[in-house]
Formats: structure tokens, sequence, C-alpha cells
């Protein structure tokens, strides 16, 4: 009988100990997963990556100086973006104005120099559904058609590789 409890209690403590180890080990998992889901396990270390330097023109002749181009990661979000020179040269940095971009596809709008925004209107909402005839914005002479101020519209979509990336957009 003393044999019976003593094996009995034995494996109780075994399985106490087995639960504690378990509960653990859960733990563990639990931070790790958190910290990498919040990202503070990654470090600076993205991967792959690849600068892009290019010139932007429409029909071959460069636009004007300080036109934005911006660049978004499709999959992770990640914006990028640069001026234009005078000769429509630009070279896109991240947020950190650094030049180096994880590999990947980027999809890509232009925006208009400060001076040229907000000479055309988008409609309101009402107005567009109202009359449809009034759902295109009004145009004042800008540089480049309105599609390409949007990545929805833009149609301009690059891969970025790794190592230098020279991408040459010529807008219609």
């Amino acid at each position: 009988m003393d044999f019976r409890r003593r094996f009995l209690s034995m494996q109780f403590l075994n399985s106490s100990r087995r639960s504690i180890v378990m509960s653990r080990f859960v733990s563990f998992c639990l931070i790790l997963f958190s910290l990498s889901a919040t990202g503070c396990l990654q470090g600076n270390a993205t991967g792959p990556t690849g600068t892009v330097d290019g010139h932007l023109t429409k029909k071959g002749k460069s636009l004007s100086a300080d036109t934005k181009v911006v660049f978004m990661n499709s999959s992770s979000g990640l914006a990028a973006f640069g001026s234009t020179k005078e000769d429509g040269a630009f070279q896109i940095l991240d947020s950190d104005n650094n030049e180096q971009l994880p590999v990947g596809t980027y999809r890509v709008m232009i925006q208009p120099p400060a001076d040229q925004l907000g000479g055309e209107e988008e409609p309101s909402a009402e107005e567009a559904l109202d009359n449809p005839v009034h759902s295109k914005p009004k145009k004042n002479g800008a540089e480049f058609h309105f599609k390409y101020r949007q990545l929805s519209t833009s149609g301009l979509e690059y891969e970025i590789k790794e190592g230098p990336n020279t991408i040459d957009i010529d807008l219609e």
C-alpha cells in the first residue's frame, strides 16, 4: 500500500511539474508572438532591399521641378517618395530618408508641385450622384492627367529588385 501512495504522489508531482513547465512554455510563446506581431523583434532586418532613381517625363519632356513621385508597396503598405529636379530626375526615399526599400511590387502615383494643387476640384459625393457628368474633376491645364494622382487609377506599377533600380516614367 505504501508503494501505491508513493507512486500516486510521484505522478501528481510529475503532472504538477509538467503543468508548470507547460504554462511557462505557453506564456513564453505568447510573449514571443506578441513581440513579433508588434514588430519589436524585426529590428532593421527587412530582407533584400533596393534603391530607386529615375526620370519622370510626359511624352519625353520633363515636368515641373518638385513634382512628387510616390511609391507604395503593394503588400506592406510602405510609402516612399521623391521630388523631381529641373531635368525630371528623382530619387525615392522612405520616411526616414533611407534610400533602401524592401524588394517587391510598388504602385506609383504622381503629385504636382504645391503651386499647381487646388486647381482641379473634385465634385462632392452629392454632385457626383446627382449628375454623373460632374463626376470628373475640372481641368485647370495641369501638366498631366488627374488619373496619375491616385494609386487606384494611375496604372503605374513597378517591381523593385535587389540592388539599384532605374525607373524612367513617361506619362501619356
